[in-house]
């Protein structure tokens, strides 16, 4: 069909590398979700390619060197869903500092006491750790402090100073993973950080201590995280990705009682789903009208 700029638009019907070549053939501009994986051989094969734009924060399922060694702009939405996805993890984390899963568990079985939730914790208290300090980490922080969370933050790309004006205090990743009651994670998934979180760095943690995960599965060890809550090494934790979604119910930490799992809906309001769509279809008309997009992710593309 044609979009108002009498652009031919045409949409998949699927996320494979054939159905996207079949229906990306001859395209300028890729705008697709975060399943499509827009890989090598898919790039290659689209020689009138100018840029792919991702409908989100992630571009993980994006070759950006073979994008940039090739000219092809990728582009994203990074200011989208910010307070969104902070407000989630604050509500997981508020879940498990309230212990409100095993209240009810216990008032559906006719349990009426406060004794199997001892002990609860003051906010002042606890120290909630973010692993990664961008945008979303940054009102997570804003938010859990009003209500009187200590908030450590670990991002080496981060300045110290601009983490003190934010009410973070900078420590080690170390520091964050010994010390922190919750851990929440706000990382990008790279060669760097996949399963980050691991079986060693799961046993540096207090046993009282809370996993809460709103960016990525893949930064969690799965199988070790399923060993470190069956263990008793961590009390708990709270997921909004994992790295199959959806995970179907023979996933080995589905039937965990110490987990609490929400379907990948951080991100959603109805006001950052209308947001996201005009922001990557801004995105796509820059491109076609021989601009750079706001948002460039390979700036190496420039040259």
């Amino acid at each position: 069909m044609l979009g108002p700029l009498g652009v031919q638009v045409v949409k998949s019907p699927g996320q494979s590398e054939i159905e996207i070549l079949n229906t990306a053939a001859g395209a300028d501009v890729i705008l697709c979700g975060g399943g499509p994986k827009i890989t090598v051989a898919v790039i290659r094969q689209l020689p009138h390619l100018k840029a792919i734009i991702r409908a989100g924060i992630g571009v993980d399922n994006v070759d950006l060197r073979e994008c940039t060694r090739r000219g092809i702009y990728v582009a994203n939405v990074p200011d989208y869903c910010v307070d969104e996805v902070a407000t989630h993890a604050l509500t997981l984390i508020l879940a498990w500092a309230r212990k409100l899963p095993v209240a009810r568990v216990n008032t559906q079985a006719g349990r009426w006491e406060v004794a199997p939730l001892k002990p609860l914790q003051s906010p002042r208290d606890l120290v909630l750790g973010t692993l990664g300090f961008g945008r979303i980490a940054q009102s997570l922080c804003r938010m859990a402090r009003a209500i009187g969370f200590q908030v450590w933050a670990s991002d080496p790309y981060v300045s110290k100073t601009l983490v003190l004006k934010k009410g973070a205090q900078p420590v080690t990743l170390k520091r964050l993973i010994r010390g922190a009651d919750f851990i929440s994670l706000h990382l990008p998934l790279t060669i760097k950080t996949r399963r980050i979180i691991n079986g060693a760095r799961l046993k540096e943690m207090k046993c009282t201590a809370y996993l809460v995960n709103t960016a990525r599965g893949e930064l969690i060890d799965e199988l070790a995280l399923r060993d470190a809550l069956s263990a008793g090494w961590i009390a708990g934790a709270a997921l909004d990705v994992m790295e199959r979604e959806p995970p179907g119910g023979d996933h080995p930490l589905v039937t965990i009682p110490n987990v609490v799992i929400t379907p990948h809906c951080a991100w959603y309001t109805e006001r950052s789903q209308q947001e996201l769509r005009v922001k990557s279809c801004l995105e796509v008309i820059r491109v076609l009208r021989g601009r750079v997009p706001r948002n460039l992710v390979n700036k190496a593309v420039l040259g």
